[in-house]
């Protein structure tokens, strides 16, 4: 099963201050090593989870990397393109979802064959779904 891990997630991980964190990590401790669990995260949320952990939680930028380092070993980043961007517009443009930004990132999930987005979000857990993909909280 591929899934999908939404930025506040994984920030969650990379910051346990944070007041979901604990439930984000411990559900991530109980799903890691499932051999049959596939984890993924958009790489273009490095940019951000780098800005707000430096410049927000005032971590130094060295540990900051390597912590971002380390979750790219376990999750593998998948990246944004160009047909995401497209898809995301037409579906917002029909009034699928008012959330752009999470419509282009559910598109990424899409086109890469995730089967759940796992999210803190609530206005995207209250779609409870979207095309194929099953939207949870952790």
């Amino acid at each position: 099963m591929k899934i999908f891990l939404d930025a506040n997630i994984c920030l969650d991980l990379l910051d346990t201050t944070r007041p979901t964190a604990k439930e984000s990590i411990k559900w991530y401790m109980l799903n890691k090593d499932d051999i049959s669990k596939e984890f993924y995260f958009s790489g273009d949320f490095i940019t951000t989870f780098y800005y707000i952990l430096t410049q927000k939680r005032k971590l130094l930028p060295k540990d900051v990397i390597n912590a971002i380092d380390t979750l790219c070993m376990e999750i593998e980043p998948i990246y944004l393109t160009h047909s995401d961007f497209s898809t995301a517009k037409n579906s917002f443009v029909q009034g699928l979802f008012d959330d752009f930004e999470d419509l282009i990132v559910i598109q990424c999930c899409v086109r890469n064959g995730c089967e759940q987005f796992i999210t803190n979000d609530k206005k995207l857990l209250n779609l409870s779904i979207f095309g194929n993909i099953d939207i949870c909280k952790p």
